[in-house]
């Protein structure tokens, strides 16, 4: 059964949706470096799998890391 989440702005109804690009949103440690004079971003383990949810009334984006994920 899903859960009902009220937006915290202006108190209208979250729906759940998703990321598009990817064929999953993962949330890592964001990792940076220099490699050859160029800087590098990385994410890096732990992962973990990314929830969203969108205000109906509003707009307003939630996000959230749950369930840890192995790549």
């Amino acid at each position: 059964m899903s859960e009902t989440r009220v937006c915290p702005k202006c108190d209208g109804q979250m729906e759940r949706g998703g990321l598009r690009g990817d064929k999953m949103s993962l949330w890592g440690h964001r990792k940076e470096s220099t490699i050859f004079g160029v800087n590098v971003v990385d994410i890096g383990s732990p992962f973990y799998m990314v929830d969203a949810y969108r205000c109906e009334k509003c707009g307003y984006l939630e996000l959230y890391a749950v369930n840890e994920h192995r790549k």
